[in-house]
């Protein structure tokens, strides 16, 4: 089969070929892959930058798949997966034109679901769906989504507005791209004028912010909260650390929220994936996509890497 292989750490994927892989229980499947999406956990494994160390090379990436069940149970079924590519010694990923992977990893993907559209809305989809839900987002509330020009983002703005909120403000740095973001009832540019400044002239301050950016951005969105206000991080994009007084919590009130995709409950990641699909397959959750073919895969690799504000999808 074709495949993109990691050979060293830190290096980007290349095309080359390996051998087919073949079940070694009655629990594993070999799915046709049809559709992977890249995500930034991809590189941060490759990079060795993952908390569980650097990956055992040489390896196939590719966190995300879809594809149609070729061998094993429910042959025929066509399905989304999950694979810890990397960080399992022996786990190969999805940029591959076959998959190996446990039966109990693969989720159905809804009829009438693009693969394309299918891989794209997975992590970041059913990740922003449940992070919302953990902040406790209510109809009516307000929400400032910092990074909204990437895919998570992009997916927490639309999510919040189909979940109720009454006003929510898409914050990131380049105004072009902003200005394309579905759902945001205003745009608040990082870099310009203080956060605080903009949102004021946005309605003011909000009950939600929503971080996949962390870093320099964190004390900016904390000042945009309202009393008794929630902070949800998301993400690092900017940054592992930040440093601010503890009073600008415990002042105002604020609650601190983290969430990761990665520590989801599988019952959890399943319905919020089967959320998502619904809302794709009707036309309400739209991410936009950029893809790349296999024997593309070093470029698509690269394009993950420039945070190229669309969701990165390498078909066979």
């Amino acid at each position: 089969m074709k495949a993109a292989v990691i050979e060293e750490v830190g290096a980007a994927p290349h095309a080359t070929d390996l051998a087919d892989p073949t079940p070694a229980t009655d629990k594993q499947v070999v799915v046709k892959v049809e559709a992977t999406a890249l995500n930034s956990i991809d590189l941060h494994v490759a990079e060795g930058h993952h908390r569980a160390g650097p990956p055992k090379v040489p390896y196939v990436p590719g966190f995300e798949v879809v594809g149609t069940i070729a061998t094993g149970p429910d042959e025929g079924l066509r399905v989304h997966a999950t694979v810890p590519a990397g960080l399992v010694p022996g786990v190969n990923g999805g940029l591959a034109e076959l998959l190996l992977t446990d039966r109990g990893a693969c989720i159905p993907v809804p009829d009438g679901l693009d693969s394309v559209v299918a891989a794209a809305i997975g992590a970041v989809g059913a990740g922003a769906d449940l992070s919302l839900r953990k902040a406790g987002l209510q109809e009516g509330e307000s929400v400032l989504v910092l990074g909204a020009t990437g895919p998570l983002g992009t997916a927490a703005v639309q999510l919040a507005k189909l979940a109720g909120a009454k006003r929510v403000i898409a914050a990131g740095r380049n105004p072009e791209r902003l200005a394309q973001v579905a759902d945001a009832d205003g745009v608040a540019v990082l870099g310009d004028e203080p956060l605080s400044e903009q949102l004021a002239a946005l309605g003011g301050p909000v009950d939600l912010v929503v971080d996949p950016l962390w870093g320099a951005w964190a004390v900016p969105a904390l000042a945009c909260l309202l009393p008794g206000g929630r902070y949800l991080n998301v993400g690092a994009a900017a940054g592992d650390e930040s440093a601010f007084r503890v009073e600008m919590l415990r002042g105002a009130q604020l609650s601190l929220i983290g969430f990761s995709g990665t520590t989801a409950k599988p019952a959890d990641a399943y319905a919020a994936y089967n959320r998502v699909a619904a809302l794709a397959a009707a036309g309400s959750f739209v991410l936009p996509t950029a893809t790349y073919a296999l024997e593309d895969a070093t470029k698509a690799w690269e394009a993950q890497a420039s945070s190229p504000g669309k969701k990165i999808v390498v078909t066979p």
